[in-house]
């Protein structure tokens, strides 16, 4: 019930958002400073005349079919009261020539003026100032229909002042040019992010991904809008910017959601990468060559793409479903996100809703976009998480490791005594016969040497043990010792049990010896004399109960109330290992300075079975 009261919530705030969206749009249209002095006039009415006979009236704007290329066509039409104004015109791929009254006044997609390997022209859209003279002018503009091209596409052609021309145009395509920026701003802010933090957090690599894809739909929109064609005098750039990133969008997309949903079977996406990546290579060749240009490869990687979200989205079904993958119900409110704006998409087309196509789907795609974000961000979370977590695992098998040296060295040296132990005793009889013979004879001052002789040769008395339980001892042996040779005073009073379970004794290792090597190292790096460990624990109905305090010289840095490491960058992870063995337990650890003093207190349960 709480999961479905999110989920309406969540579709109620994209309708919402898409509601904003559309009142803003329809009500920034309507303007005070507009007057009919700024109107544009739109030649619809135009007759045409081909090269191979065919003629008649059309009404801009239209496509014509079916004609050979390179063949020519012909629009004339008259224009009123040209004095002051200019025409907006463009080319769809076709070369062309403006003549005013017969004159000529502009001529566009000759050879040369684009890059050999194109068959076609670049699409263009440009103006041009009428001639000064109130007079009616006669306007001619023939095209040559594309090589590569099923239809001749004929463009209106609008009449106005420049500044009217320009902000019809920018009232038109001003939010999709807007949109298209602010996709390339976000891309390139991404995977620049990505880069930097790269090294210390390798899972931002996705992050770039998400960047790439953004930048990549962000050129393809910008070069497809057409107040960017009027505005940027490189058409061939603008062509090569929508095809490039329409044919490459697609791949880090792709690597994005395999990389961050990591299905169990990588097949379908996989192949779906590989079929996109010969795609793009087959378009550049056959382009390059002049073979094909991308127009007609366009067709062939609809195809590719189409399969390729059945791919990723069978991948993204069976993960959801077969496998419960976290990550995959994540993709879920942006596959939602996207699906309401092309409903949304479709409901403008048919009744109209705003004077712009595709504005739904673009705010989808938009939403879409963030909402891989939170996707990467979960992903970057968790591979934080679990970066973390394997390098306390590593931090702990060492210790582990360490440990199990200590009791190594402890069994070494009672096993040495107990050697030279035997050794004493299977000599004692030689040694009492002697003993006697000195008495005997009433030699004192031989027997006296002799028992100097011996007693020196007595093993040296074992310090006592600082704890019952053989592990804890060795590792706070160790530490003891360390902390002595540092010229600490130090004091252990430990108070644990002789048996406990395996994994039990291993984290109490882990804790004391954290604990005992942080306050030794403390103390080794004071300069003044006054330095002490104490060290103690109490068990009390099942708790037990570590503090460890120490002095030490110097200032202790903190970020958000943890103690920093004096050795690297970040939380001391000794500190942090405790902290996550007591919690284990059902505890926790508490870390302070006080006057000069540092003090670690730490509490675990220990549970009926581990007693």
């Amino acid at each position: 019930m709480r999961n479905c009261s999110k989920k309406i919530v969540f579709l109620i705030l994209i309708l919402l958002l898409l509601a904003v969206c559309f009142i803003v749009t329809q009500t920034a249209s309507y303007s005070i400073m507009r007057s009919k002095s700024s109107e544009v006039l739109t030649v619809n009415q135009v007759e045409y005349e081909t090269d191979t006979g065919i003629s008649g009236k059309l009404k801009l704007p239209a496509s014509l079919e079916k004609l050979p290329p390179q063949s020519v066509i012909t629009l004339t039409a008259n224009i009123d009261e040209p004095a002051g104004k200019e025409l907006l015109l463009g080319s769809i791929s076709a070369p062309m020539k403006v003549y005013f009254d017969g004159n000529l006044a502009l001529e566009y997609g000759q050879k040369g003026s684009y890059p050999d390997f194109f068959n076609d022209p670049p699409i263009a859209l440009f103006t041009l100032e009428l001639p000064l003279q109130n007079e009616e002018i006669a306007l001619k503009i023939t095209y040559r229909f594309p090589n590569q091209r099923n239809t001749l596409e004929l463009p209106a052609i609008r009449v106005g002042t420049n500044q009217a021309l320009l902000t019809r145009q920018f009232n038109q395509d001003g939010f999709f040019f807007v949109f298209s920026i602010t996709l390339i701003f976000l891309g390139s802010i991404t995977v620049a992010s990505s880069l930097i933090f790269m090294r210390t957090i390798r899972s931002s690599f996705s992050f770039m991904f998400l960047g790439l894809f953004s930048f990549l739909t962000g050129i393809w929109s910008f070069g497809e809008c057409d107040l960017t064609v009027l505005l940027i005098p490189y058409p061939a750039l603008l062509h090569a910017m929508v095809f490039l990133g329409v044919f490459l969008a697609p791949i880090p997309f792709l690597h994005f959601g395999l990389l961050v949903l990591n299905p169990k079977d990588r097949r379908p996406v996989k192949c779906a990468l590989w079929c996109n990546f010969f795609t793009v290579v087959a378009a550049l060749i056959l382009q390059l060559s002049g073979r094909m240009d991308f127009y007609k490869s366009l067709n062939y990687l609809h195809l590719i793409i189409i399969l390729s979200f059945i791919a990723f989205m069978f991948s993204l079904f069976k993960e959801w479903v077969k496998y419960k993958n976290p990550a995959a119900r994540r993709f879920g409110p942006g596959i939602v996100i996207l699906a309401v704006s092309v409903l949304f998409e479709l409901l403008n087309y048919w009744f109209h809703l705003t004077g712009a196509f595709s504005f739904f789907f673009l705010i989808g795609f938009f939403g879409f976009i963030l909402s891989l974000g939170i996707v990467s961000g979960h992903y970057v979370r968790e591979s934080l998480h679990i970066a973390a977590e394997k390098k306390q695992l590593e931090y702990k098998m060492e210790a582990v490791n360490h440990q199990l040296a200590l009791q190594r060295l402890e069994f070494q040296r009672i096993a040495e005594n107990d050697a030279l132990i035997k050794a004493q005793r299977h000599d004692l009889r030689h040694q009492l016969t002697v003993l006697k013979v000195f008495y005997d004879r009433n030699d004192r001052e031989k027997l006296g040497n002799y028992l100097k002789v011996l007693n020196a040769k007595l093993p040296a008395e074992r310090e006592a043990p600082l704890c019952e339980n053989y592990a804890v001892n060795a590792v706070a042996s160790y530490y003891a010792d360390m902390a002595k040779r540092a010229g600490a005073d130090i004091s252990v009073s430990l108070s644990v049990p002789l048996f406990l379970p395996p994994e039990f004794e291993s984290d109490l290792c882990v804790i004391i010896g954290n604990l005992m090597e942080n306050a030794a190292e403390a103390c080794a790096r004071m300069n003044g004399e006054d330095r002490f460990i104490r060290v103690n624990s109490h068990l009390k109905y099942r708790i037990l109960t570590i503090t460890v305090d120490n002095s030490f010289e110097g200032t202790l840095r903190q970020k958000g109330g943890v103690f920093l490491s004096s050795k690297r960058n970040g939380e001391g992870i000794g500190l942090s290992s405790v902290s996550a063995v007591a919690k284990k337990y059902g505890g926790n650890a508490k870390f302070e300075e006080r006057d000069g003093v540092f003090q670690s207190s730490v509490y675990l349960y220990i549970r009926e079975e581990e007693k």
